[in-house]
């Protein structure tokens, strides 16, 4: 079809016969038009047709165009022919125009491209709009648009007849676009009719189509159908123009139609109404329809309030004479469509009405009828103009406060007929000057809410809601108003009665409460925070403390109402220094009848969330803390716990973590002052709490599965807190519980070769700190305080940071294995059991330098008190002999620690024989190795921190070697070892010289009078060694002269002898347990642990020496380099091992050549 068209598109171009031809035969038979334009299915086609048509009738145009009119300027006797009968085209289209009457209906679906015709043609010239006037085009148009209609479907009333009765209409087959063509093919005809004497020159015939009849019923039908309103408005213009007469009657006509039809049927009637105000200024001779529409607006508002108000809405941004009649006449509306109105949507369309006239767009766009209540506007920007008209708008509604008063009376307006009415006073307090302006409408409010809101025994007045919104909007940032409130003695009595009912199991109670309670809670803190005598007087009143009961156990609920009256019982249980005594004794009641109050009603297990609150914001005071104990509270805290511990382990373990820091830290001073108390003042404390606490081993079970490497570590340090509170208040109960399952733990792990897998939260190297909210969490509930030398990535020293990570998490498990210890010998019950895990605890601790298990056996050691027995069974245990070894072997660097060497110098001769089963062999020849690699790592040292740490390896390493001596004299002198030692020992003296020589300079300056700035550009000191300290105390440091037997006199002289005691740890010694490993170690770095095991020898003595007289020079340059007027302790100490050590081989050589002798 397509190419049949172009066919004959290209051969009607060079025929002009043709095209005649074609036009007429179409005359003659309408098959054509009928069928393919007007009946064909396919859109294609008959488009194609379309365009063929116009393409034939413009080839003819300029050979045709002035008989289109013809015969009208012929002679008289030809006047009995119709118009355009000289003419193929205009025959053709009277054709098409006679086809309305026979052949086409209205309800045919493809009517488009026959008016699109009919347009495009119109649109070709005046001479073929002049000829379709004439030809009656616009009344057959219409009749066929109106005389297919169905008779019954519509009875337009004028108006005298009854104005109440309502239009029904059937359903509406007959709106096809297809019409819309025709109705804009009107409107031109129309407009183009018009003359220089600004009238109309269209046949009576056609006026009488269009606008004939009562209530124009062609205008009103193609109006209500909504057929192209546009074009509608157009014609409507093009018909009113220089006659307002007509212009009134079409408005009463668009009112008429909105009164009598149904809501459904009115929009196409509001739509042309806007378009038909759109044009202020419009073409000359247009009449003002917007001063027309206004004049009568209210009146069709009575029937379709709603419509009307939205279309208001519409229209005040955009029409300055809509603005500001609504504005001048605002007191008129306002009330009727905003307060007294029945109907919600009504209501809610008057209070966007008041929106939309603030001139500001982000005004408009952020007001919401349906917005949350306790979301305030955000003060925004506003003009001056805007300004102006919100306050007045806002003024307009305060005033009509006393107002309110007639429409909350429930049997006649209902619980929300006020709802809006407030929603759009709060959304009107946009700045601290609306809040002020509510002040001398404050006894209007009161009067509003009391007794006519509060008192009646309603689940879900939305009124009050609403009400209380606005006042807890209206008093946020603005002490005055809430000083109305604390000001009024009748206020003040009577505010906290308000019915609530927390109905938990109704969806719509709890909604309605989830935004009335946080408003009207949020409204009582703000007068608590204002006046404290307010805050007295609430404080016993009942309502507060039903409110405790049945509103914050639920904060799954009512979140936000709970949060605020969990701050009105913080502000409630504040006291000042100029409280009388009085206040503070209503104060302590408060306290104590709210805890009874929860400690008697509330579930911990659901709502551990609110015990944990409560506690926080209750418990202060020792007093307080002894209440929970004697009132069941160790119990519910218990309860809480074991539901955090589960949720932990889920997939919200994440969410949880805190709420168990927070209960723990609730739980631990709890204990601590419990025991404080049984010790001091009440012995039967005990035996209360193990009658009344029957699940405190339960507990103390599921906090030593929270130790791993799954759990933060701010949970685990106040697990061991409270683990530690519970060892000293339930001692010997507490130990037959923990033992054993340390015990099994350390077994299982070791047994099982250290596969154990690590958690997110376990120390590694160069690794941040963990703090993914992701639910990592262990398989199942686990302790997991366990290491072994494979899982340490760096040995001590290379990596501070790391060390510090791994002290920090294995530190405090430590002090608590060292406190059962204690415990254990105050009990005089140090078992086996107990041993075994201090050995096994102490053998898993030889990477960290842990000194806690050398200063606890020093201490038993020294102590005359204790069972010595108990050294007999710590010497037989295996773990004892894998920790003395596993330290010479391994970690010999720990020995710079005084209670670790001071340990081995007592400790070490009673199981040498078992360490030493090789005739030492194996520890003499890692000792070889590692002395001859740090000699030659000496000889490269550069800077103060390298040479210190060369002599801390070196001195571990010499102790070790003493060690071995004091108790395996050497048979023979390794010459290797003898030269290793001399050598480090001269460039040792080599560096004390050069810091003897510069201690002279120094000496010598100041009696010059050197000044302080001077000796500023000294070389870098180290720090001197720290003063010795009781080896009983927390915390040890290294210091250089503690060898042998010696050290041992001295710790005796200043220990003395007496009875062992739990050593406690305080919070203020906590964070420096952690470090009291040695960290003076901890200063080597990563590169230079690679360089001393790169050059470490074979342990033969046939090992070449890098030795050498250029070697020498520059081993003493970088020595005098790194001298310092101070010194080093750890190079003096040094001097003297490797003097000690010497003095042992000159014994030796006596010993030899004596028994030389003899022989």
């Amino acid at each position: 079809m397509v190419d049949w068209i172009e066919l004959l598109t290209k051969k009607f171009i060079s025929c002009h016969a043709a095209c005649e031809w074609f036009l007429d035969s179409m005359v003659h038979s309408d098959w054509w038009p009928l069928h393919i334009l007007i009946r064909c299915p396919n859109a294609t086609v008959r488009q194609m047709f379309h365009r063929l048509l116009i393409h034939v009738i413009t080839q003819l145009k300029p050979e045709h165009a002035q008989l289109y009119l013809q015969p009208l300027d012929r002679d008289n006797q030809e006047e009995t022919l119709p118009v355009g009968s000289n003419s193929c085209v205009t025959r053709f289209i009277l054709r098409l125009l006679a086809m309305t009457e026979h052949g086409m209906r209205p309800s045919s679906k493809h009517l488009s491209e026959y008016f699109m015709f009919l347009m495009d043609f119109a649109k070709m010239g005046e001479e073929e709009r002049c000829f379709l006037r004439q030809a009656a085009a616009i009344t057959t148009l219409v009749n066929f648009y109106m005389g297919h209609k169905p008779h019954d479907d519509i009875d337009i009333l004028s108006d005298e007849e009854d104005d109440e009765e309502v239009l029904c209409l059937t359903e509406d087959k007959y709106k096809r676009p297809s019409f819309e063509k025709m109705i804009a093919l009107i409107a031109l005809l129309v407009e183009n009719a018009r003359g220089d004497d600004h009238h109309l020159h269209l046949t009576d015939q056609d006026m009488s189509s269009i606008v004939g009849g009562k209530n124009f019923p062609f205008l009103f039908g193609q109006i209500r159908d909504g057929i192209n309103i546009r074009a509608t408005c157009n014609l409507i213009f093009s018909l009113c123009r220089w006659n307002e007469r007509l212009a009134q009657a079409i408005i009463q006509m668009l009112f008429s139609g909105i009164m009598k039809l149904s809501s459904e049927y009115t929009q196409p009637f509001f739509k042309l109404m806007a378009m038909l105000v759109e044009f202020v200024g419009g073409p000359p001779g247009l009449p003002p329809f917007t001063q027309c529409i206004l004049e009568k607006f209210w009146d069709v508002a009575e029937y379709a309030p709603q419509q009307c108000l939205e279309w208001l809405s519409v229209q005040v941004p955009r029409n300055n004479i809509v603005h500001a009649w609504l504005l001048q006449g605002i007191e008129g509306w306002v009330e009727h469509y905003l307060l007294a109105h029945g109907n919600g949507r009504v209501r809610n369309a008057a209070a966007c009405l008041l929106v939309s006239l603030v001139p500001s767009s982000h005004f408009r766009q952020a007001y919401r009828s349906a917005k949350s209540l306790l979301s305030p506007h955000k003060e925004t920007s506003l003009s001056k103009d805007a300004w102006t008209v919100l306050r007045k708008i806002y003024a307009l509604l305060l005033q009509l406060l006393s107002k309110a008063k007639l429409y909350v009376d429930i049997s006649t307006s209902g619980t929300t007929q006020l709802m809006a009415y407030f929603a759009l006073l709060t959304y009107c307090v946009v700045s601290k000057q609306e809040k002020l302006m509510f002040h001398s409408h404050f006894n209007d409010l009161w009067q509003l809410f009391q007794p006519k809101l509060s008192e009646p025994s309603i689940a879900t007045n939305h009124n009050k809601q609403a009400l209380l919104v606005f006042w807890y909007q209206v008093c946020t940032d603005c002490p005055e108003n809430v000083q109305l409130i604390t000001d009024n003695t009748s206020v003040a009595k009577n505010i906290a009665f308000n019915y609530i009912l927390a109905d938990h199991d109704d969806q719509e109670v709890i909604l309605y409460n989830r935004c009335m309670l946080p408003a009207y809670y949020g409204l009582l803190r703000m007068c608590c925070q204002h006046s404290v005598a307010f805050t007295r007087q609430l404080a016993q009143h009942q309502n507060i403390q039903w409110a405790f009961k049945n509103i914050t156990p639920h904060l799954s609920h009512y979140a936000a109402a709970a949060d605020e009256l969990f701050r009105m019982m913080t502000l409630m249980c504040i006291t000042y220094p100029d409280s009388t005594e009085e206040e503070l004794k209503s104060v302590n009641q408060f306290k104590r009848v709210t805890l009874q109050l929860y400690l008697d009603n509330l579930d911990s297990r659901s709502g551990w969330q609110t015990l944990i609150t409560v506690f926080k914001i209750l418990i202060e005071t020792n007093e307080d803390r002894l209440f929970v104990v004697y009132h069941q509270g160790l119990h519910m805290i218990s309860e809480a716990f074991y539901m955090l511990h589960v949720m932990f382990h889920e997939a919200t373990a994440c969410h949880v973590t805190q709420d168990i820091v927070d209960l723990l830290s609730v739980l631990c001073p709890i204990l601590k002052l419990t025991r404080n108390h049984s010790e001091k003042t009440d012995p039967d404390m005990k035996a209360f709490l193990r009658s009344n606490w029957k699940d405190r081993m339960d507990l103390v079970r599921k906090l030593l599965t929270l130790l791993n490497s799954y759990t933060p570590s701010d949970v685990r340090l106040c697990v061991f807190d409270v683990l530690k509170e519970m060892v000293l208040l339930f001692q010997s109960e507490t130990l037959q519980t923990i033992v054993p399952l340390l015990i099994r733990a350390h077994m299982d792990f070791q047994e099982n070769s250290f596969s154990v897998s690590t958690g997110p939260y376990f120390p590694r190297r160069g690794h941040k700190p963990f703090t993914s909210k992701s639910n990592i969490h262990p398989p199942r509930p686990q302790f997991q305080m366990l290491l072994h030398s494979n899982q340490v990535e760096a040995i001590r020293g290379m990596d501070e940071a790391y060390d510090s990570a791994l002290t920090d998490f294995f530190t405090p498990y430590h002090r608590l294995v060292d406190l059962m210890c204690r415990v254990a010998i105050n009990q005089e019950n140090l078992n086996k059991q107990i041993i075994g895990l201090s050995a096994m605890v102490a053998y898993e601790g030889v990477p960290l330098h842990s000194p806690y298990f050398a200063k606890l056996w020093y201490e038993i050691y020294q102590s005359e008190n204790v069972d010595k027995k108990c050294i007999g069974i710590l010497c037989q245990s295996s773990h004892f002999i894998d920790y003395v070894d596993a330290v010479l072997l391994d970690e010999r660097q720990s020995l710079n620690n005084p209670c670790i060497y001071q340990f081995f110098c007592n400790y070490f001769p009673k199981v040498h024989q078992q360490i030493l089963s090789d005739q030492g062999r194996t520890v003499f020849d890692s000792l070889l190795a590692s002395l001859e690699s740090e000699r030659l790592s000496l000889e490269s040292v550069q800077t103060q921190r390298d040479l210190q740490h060369m002599a801390q390896y070196l001195n571990g390493d010499l102790r070790a070697l003493r060690l071995i001596f004091s108790v395996q004299a050497p048979k023979f002198i390794n010459k290797l070892l003898k030269e290793t030692l001399e050598h480090v020992y001269d460039m040792c003296k080599e560096y004390q010289n050069e810091c003897a020589k510069l201690r002279k300079e120094e000496q010598s300056d100041k009696k010059e009078g050197h000044t302080d700035q001077d000796m500023e550009n000294r070389p870098e000191t180290v720090e001197t060694p720290a003063k010795k300290r009781k080896i009983h105390t927390e915390h040890s440091k290294p210091y250089p002269d503690g060898e042998g037997k010696e050290n041992a006199d001295k710790l005796d002289s200043q220990e003395g002898k007496g009875k062992l005691t739990a050593t406690v740890a305080t919070e203020d010694n906590t964070a420096q347990s952690r470090t009291a490993s040695g960290d003076h170690n901890k200063q080597r770095t990563s590169q230079e642990e690679q360089s001393r095991q790169s050059t470490v020898p074979k342990c033969t003595s046939e090992q070449p020496r890098s030795s050498g007289d250029e070697t020498k020079k520059h081993t003493q340059a970088a020595l005098k380099k790194n001298a310092t007027s101070r010194g080093n302790p750890v190079v003096d100490s040094v001097v003297k091992n490797i003097e000690c050590i010497f003095t042992i081989f000159e014994k030796e050589q006596e010993s030899d050549t004596g028994s030389d002798t003899d022989n």
